[in-house]
């Protein structure tokens, strides 16, 4: 993945002041890649610099933050020449600025996402669910459990407000997927509950985010995973323990493209610093695929506070434990609490019937 850059040094590669770069993210022109889980201080990486620097010569050249917003959503040769007939009496600089600003645009190329898919088997699921506050003041993590849908949510820590995003995340996620419950409609969802939650971010003055991982039981599909952040979800079978997501955050990036080693992930300075999460954009990348289940798994939602405390060795131990989902909740979460936890701790376990 691209290097990450405080704001300060984003801004003083890009030209853009730290007070345009808070205002260009609360409208959504320039979103930063990441923020910290537990600070809340946000991140732009090495590869928005040239987004930066299009929007500061648009800018040189006069043209208003808004319009250059609408360009960016709806882009039109139009809305150039436009530009250029409204400029045409000003200065030669402000001229020159703007056709730099063309030249760099065009230049761009952008890779495609390919989208994931997988396989499924549905059945009844039993479900039981505990969270704890664990090492902090507050509990910003969340949980559902409702008809055909299972959820878990973990609020950013260094935002205000991250008890009310992970909340507000789920239960727009809940009423959402239960007007279509195809898996179309459960991205529709995802896509909604991250407007809901950045709607209410920036109607508040505030910063809120949290990370979701859900499983819903689609009408098309059958089971289907979706997952923004470094909530997880993983797979007992047949005595196996299999982690079923890739958490959004910068060592597991560099993990996945070998930059790092696995002892290097794990201790990573920026271990916390999510590259995803639902809220703090107007617009996020949800990750899906089928869920491959049947009869016999064990399935386990949880947030970082319960598996950054525990091995994965230890984790299939008490799910392969043979109580039920309820207990093994209690007892997953007591086990992190012994390891004293410093983060909140939650744990969600179906039984696949």
């Amino acid at each position: 993945m691209n290097e990450l850059l405080s704001i300060g040094e984003f801004s003083a590669r890009c030209g853009l002041s730290a007070k345009m770069l808070r205002s260009y993210a609360g409208i959504g022109l320039l979103v930063p890649a990441a923020v910290d889980a537990w600070s809340g201080y946000r991140y732009y990486s090495t590869g928005q610099l040239h987004r930066a620097r299009v929007i500061g010569l648009l800018r040189q050249a006069g043209v208003a933050v808004d319009d250059i917003a609408r360009y960016f959503a709806d882009p039109s040769a139009e809305r150039w020449e436009r530009w250029d007939r409204e400029i045409v009496e000003s200065s030669d600089s402000r001229r020159k600025a703007l056709a730099e600003a063309r030249a760099a645009l065009l230049a761009e190329v952008s890779p495609a996402h390919p989208p994931r898919k997988g396989f499924v088997v549905t059945s009844t699921l039993q479900s039981g669910a505990t969270t704890h506050t664990g090492g902090r003041e507050r509990n910003q993590d969340a949980t559902l459990v409702a008809e055909g849908l299972f959820a878990v949510a973990d609020g950013i820590g260094g935002f205000v407000s991250g008890d009310v995003a992970s909340r507000l995340a789920l239960d727009t996620l809940e009423s959402a997927f239960a007007a279509d419950r195809t898996t179309a409609g459960l991205l529709e969802a995802a896509r909604r509950a991250n407007e809901v939650v950045w709607e209410k971010a920036n109607a508040d003055g505030t910063s809120m985010g949290t990370t979701v991982v859900a499983l819903g039981l689609t009408d098309d599909v059958g089971a289907v995973v979706l997952h923004v952040g470094d909530s997880r979800l993983y797979r007992l079978r047949d005595e196996r323990l299999e982690q079923l997501t890739q958490d959004h955050n910068v060592p597991a990036e560099l993990l996945r493209t070998h930059q790092v080693t696995d002892e290097e992930a794990r201790n990573h300075p920026h271990r916390h610093v999510l590259t995803r999460a639902i809220g703090v954009g107007p617009e996020v990348e949800v990750d899906h695929a089928g869920a491959s289940v049947k009869p016999g798994d064990r399935l386990l939602l949880c947030t970082d506070g319960l598996f950054n405390t525990q091995s994965p060795d230890e984790l299939r131990d008490l799910l392969a434990s043979g109580s039920d989902p309820q207990r093994t909740c209690d007892d997953l979460v007591e086990a992190a609490l012994t390891r004293e936890a410093d983060d909140n701790v939650t744990a969600l376990v179906l039984d696949v019937q």
